[in-house]
C-alpha cells in the first residue's frame, strides 16, 4: 500500500531516515478446566446476564492502527539467534499484512531526537532567502528544497536532506552505459552549527537501529541475520530528510506528500505530536491515520525489500494528510501561498484528495512519563515536567483515565508475572481452590465475584502489598477490632510468589510517582498524599477472563467505579476494557498498547480533590474466541484513613462536598457484595455527599434504590 501526508493548519515536523542499497537504485473455551461454572448445555448461567441497557456492543467502530512492536527483547540480547520467535513473528506479520509498523523501546535516546527536532525548527523558521543559500539542485541533491513534486503534483512541504556517508558516491547520470561516479557532499547552514552536530549524533543512533531492523527482517524471511549487511556496510546511500509541513489554508485540496511508495530498502520515520501520516490499508484500500505515539519510530518496507523478498514482504502506499487545528506557530512562507489562494501546483486530483473527517475512535490520553521518571525539576527539566503535570491534570479532569508509557517498570518483570499467572489459571479448578479466598481472608483465588449484583465472567487471584495487611475485623461501625490478612500462595506454580513480589516492588515505585504528579496537578506539595499510604491496604489482582459463548449477554466485570485512590492496570494484547466517556456517556474501548499501563482515578481521589477529579465508570467486555489476562494494582491508603476533601481544596466558595468516612470500614462493606448478591446497591461515595451538593443523577439513583 501507499503512504501519504496531508498538509494542515498547524506546523508539523518529521525526520525520515532512508536506507538505500549501494548503486542498486535500478535493481471452544479450550477445555476451560471449569474455572467458572458458566455453561450448562450451551446456555449461560443467568447470574452472568447483564440488564439489556448495560450489555456491551459487539461491533465497535474503531480505526485499526498499524502494528506496534516492542523491540526491548532484541536490544537486550547480544546474540541475534536468541531473539524471541514472537518478535520475529510480529515483524513478519506486520511486513506481510501492512508493510508498516511502529517500534518502541528501540534504544534511541529521547534527547538525540529532541535536539534534531529543535535544530530543524530553528532552520525552517528562517526567511526563505536564508534557507535557499543551501538550496539543492540536480547537480547537488542534498540541502534545502521547497518545490518537490510527488506524482507530478507539488507537495505542501519544505525539506532539508543530509547524507549518511560523507561523501556519498552515486552514478553521474541515469544513462545505463555511463559508468562514471560523482561525489555528493552535505551542505550545512553557516550560522546554525547545532544543526550539523544534531544530525550527526542522530545518524549514529538511528544507524544502529536500522541494522537491528534489517536483522529482524532477515530472520522473518528465514535467512541469516547478516544477509543484508553487505549491501550497507560500505558505500551506502542512506540519507536523512527533515520535513516541515507549514499550515495549509486548503487541506481539502493539497497533500503534504502525495500517495507514493518508497523506492528504497527501509524508512525509519519519527513524527511530532501533530501527525499526518496515512497508510492505505491492504485489506480494504482505506486510508488509515497513523496516530502519533511519543518516542516511537514508524518503519516501512521499501521497494528493495519487496524485490529482495520476491514479494513475500510488500510495502504499501501512504500519504501525509493534515490535522486541521490552527496555531500561530510562525508565518507561512510566501512560496506556499499567493494572494490568499493556494498555488494550483499543490492541488491533488479529485480521487486523491484527503478526507478531512477521519473516522477514528478517540482513546484515553497517552502520557509519556520519561521527564518525571528519569529526572526532577532540579535537573533543569522543569518545563518538560510542568507540561507533564498539565497533561495529568487534563486527563484526570476530562477522562478520569490515562495511559502511561516510558514508566520505568521493566518489561521482563511484567512478562514474568503474566506467564506465572497463566500457568496458575491453567490448572484444574480443584487445584486453584486450595488457595480459595473467603470472608475470613479476602486474598487468594475466587471465581464467583459479583459487580452491581451481577456475576462477573472471570476468575481472580488477589495478593496484598503490605504483609500482613491490617483491616477492620467487620463492617459494623461499633466494632473496633482489626484483623491481619496474609497472602495465600499456591504450591504450583512455585514461581508465582517470586514474580508477584518482584512486580509489586517495581509498580509500587510507579504508584508513588503518579501520586506525586496528581498532587502537583492539584497545586499541592508533591508528597501531600504520601502519608496516607504508610500502612497501605493496596493489593494486586490477577484477572483471567475465559472465552465466553455469549459475549452479548455477560461482562467480564460489570460497570463500576474503583473505590480506592488509584488503579494501575496492565492488560494483554486481547483487550476488553471500556471507559464511559464523560463528554457523551459513550463506552470507549481502550485499545491495548504494548508495555503501557492504564491509570484511573478512584473514589478517594475524587473526594480528596473535592470533585475536581472524578472517578469514572468502566467495565470489561469478554471475548468469544480468546482468553484475556490483566493485572490491576489497586493503590489504597491505610485502613484508619479518614477520607474527606483536603483542607487546601476547600477554600471559601468551594466548601467540602463530602462528609468524612473511614476507608477500612468502607472497604470491608464493599467486599460483602463479592461473596453474595445483595438486596440493594452496595455502598458508594455519593452516600457521603452533602445533601445540598447532590447531583441529579445521584438523586435518581437513590430513588431507584428505594423503589
Amino acid at each position: 500500500m501507499h503512504h501519504a501526508q496531508k498538509p494542515n493548519q498547524i506546523h508539523s515536523f518529521e525526520i525520515q531516515v532512508r536506507r538505500l542499497h549501494l548503486h542498486d537504485l535500478y535493481s471452544s473455551l479450550s477445555a476451560l478446566n471449569s474455572p467458572i461454572d458458566a455453561t450448562a448445555m450451551g446456555e449461560v448461567d443467568p447470574t452472568f446476564i447483564q440488564q439489556l441497557e448495560h450489555r456491551p456492543k459487539l461491533e465497535v467502530t474503531e480505526a485499526q492502527g498499524i502494528p506496534q512492536i516492542d523491540l526491548s527483547p532484541l536490544l537486550n540480547s547480544s546474540d541475534p539467534a536468541e531473539v524471541h520467535a514472537d518478535l520475529v513473528a510480529q515483524v513478519r506479520e506486520a511486513c506481510e499484512n501492512w508493510g508498516f509498523f511502529q517500534v518502541f523501546n528501540h534504544g534511541i535516546p529521547v534527547e538525540s531526537r529532541e535536539k534534531l527536532m529543535a535544530a530543524a525548527k530553528r532552520f525552517f523558521n528562517q526567511p526563505v532567502e536564508e534557507k535557499r543559500k543551501v538550496r539543492r539542485d540536480e547537480a547537488h541533491p542534498l540541502g534545502y528544497y521547497d518545490t518537490e513534486h510527488t506524482k507530478n503534483v507539488r507537495d505542501w512541504k519544505e525539506v532539508f536532506d543530509v547524507t549518511v556517508d560523507v561523501p556519498t558516491m552515486m552514478w553521474a547520470s541515469h544513462e545505463p552505459d555511463d559508468h562514471q561516479l560523482t561525489e555528493y557532499l552535505n551542505q550545512w547552514p553557516h550560522h546554525l552549527p547545532e544543526l550539523r552536530a544534531a544530525c550527526e549524533e542522530y545518524v549514529k543512533d538511528v544507524q544502529k537501529l536500522s541494522y537491528k531492523l534489517l536483522e529482524l527482517i532477515a530472520f522473518s524471511l528465514n535467512i541469516p541475520a547478516n544477509r543484508f549487511e553487505s549491501f550497507f556496510s560500505k558505500g551506502q546511500t542512506s540519507f536523512i530528510r527533515l520535513n516541515h509541513y507549514p499550515p495549509c489554508p486548503a487541506p481539502d485540496l493539497a497533500l503534504g506528500v502525495g500517495q507514493h511508495k518508497d523506492a528504497i530498502a527501509l524508512t525509519i520515520l519519527t513524527q511530532d505530536d501533530v501527525g499526518g501520516l496515512e497508510v492505505k490499508r491492504k485489506t480494504d484500500g482505506e486510508w488509515i491515520f497513523v496516530k502519533p505515539t511519543p518516542n516511537t519510530f514508524i518503519i516501512n518496507v521499501g521497494d528493495m525489500i519487496q524485490v529482495w523478498s520476491n514479494d513475500k514482504l510488500l510495502h504499501f502506499t501512504s500519504h501525509h494528510p493534515p490535522p486541521f487545528k490552527f496555531t500561530t506557530f510562525s508565518i507561512l512562507n510566501s512560496s506556499f501561498i499567493s494572494m490568499g489562494e493556494v498555488d494550483p501546483t499543490f492541488i491533488q486530483e479529485l480521487e486523491h484528495r484527503p478526507k478531512l473527517a477521519v473516522l477514528e475512535a478517540e482513546g484515553i490520553p497517552q502520557i509519556d512519563l520519561s521527564p518525571f521518571i528519569n529526572s526532577t525539576p532540579s535537573d533543569g527539566n522543569a518545563a518538560a515536567i510542568e507540561d507533564l503535570i498539565n497533561q495529568v491534570r487534563d486527563a484526570c479532569k476530562n477522562w478520569g483515565f490515562f495511559e502511561v508509557i516510558n514508566h520505568g517498570v521493566p518489561v521482563d518483570v511484567r512478562e514474568k508475572l503474566q506467564s506465572a499467572a497463566k500457568r496458575f489459571f491453567d490448572q484444574i479448578l480443584e487445584e486453584k481452590k486450595k488457595v480459595r479466598r473467603g470472608e475470613a481472608n479476602p486474598f487468594g483465588y475466587y471465581d464467583t465475584e459479583h459487580t452491581k449484583n451481577v456475576r462477573d465472567w472471570k476468575e481472580v487471584f488477589d495478593f496484598t502489598v503490605e504483609v500482613p495487611t491490617l483491616m477492620p475485623a467487620s463492617y459494623e461501625s461499633d466494632d473496633e477490632q482489626t484483623a491481619e490478612y496474609s497472602n495465600q500462595w499456591p504450591n504450583h506454580p512455585p514461581e508465582l510468589r517470586e514474580a508477584s513480589e518482584e512486580y509489586v516492588k517495581e509498580v509500587e515505585k510507579l504508584s508513588y510517582k503518579l501520586l506525586e504528579l496528581i498532587s502537583l496537578s492539584l497545586n499541592l506539595h508533591s508528597n501531600r498524599l504520601n502519608p496516607f499510604f504508610k500502612d497501605q491496604t493496596s493489593f494486586v489482582r490477577l484477572n483471567h477472563y475465559p472465552p465466553c459463548p455469549a459475549p452479548d449477554l455477560a461482562l467480564g466485570v460489570g460497570r463500576h467505579k474503583d473505590a480506592g485512590a488509584l488503579t494501575i492496570l496492565a492488560q494483554d494484547d486481547v483487550g476488553g476494557l471500556e471507559v464511559k466517556r464523560k463528554s457523551d456517556g459513550e463506552w470507549i474501548f481502550v485499545n491495548p498498547t504494548p508495555n503501557s499501563f492504564i491509570i484511573n482515578v478512584g473514589d478517594i481521589i475524587q473526594v480528596w480533590s473535592n470533585d475536581r477529579y472524578e472517578s469514572v465508570e468502566h467495565r470489561v467486555k469478554v471475548n468469544a474466541g480468546r482468553e484475556r489476562f490483566s493485572i490491576p494494582f489497586f493503590v489504597n491508603p491505610a485502613h484508619y484513613t479518614v477520607v474527606e476533601p483536603l483542607a487546601e481544596l476547600t477554600e471559601e466558595g468551594n466548601s467540602a462536598k463530602y462528609r468524612s468516612y473511614n476507608w477500612g470500614k468502607f472497604f470491608v462493606t464493599r467486599k460483602r457484595s463479592n461473596f453474595k448478591k445483595l438486596d440493594v446497591e452496595n455502598i458508594q461515595i455519593y452516600h457521603f455527599k452533602k445533601p445540598d451538593k447532590l447531583k441529579l443523577e445521584n438523586v435518581v439513583s437513590v430513588v431507584e434504590n428505594v423503589v
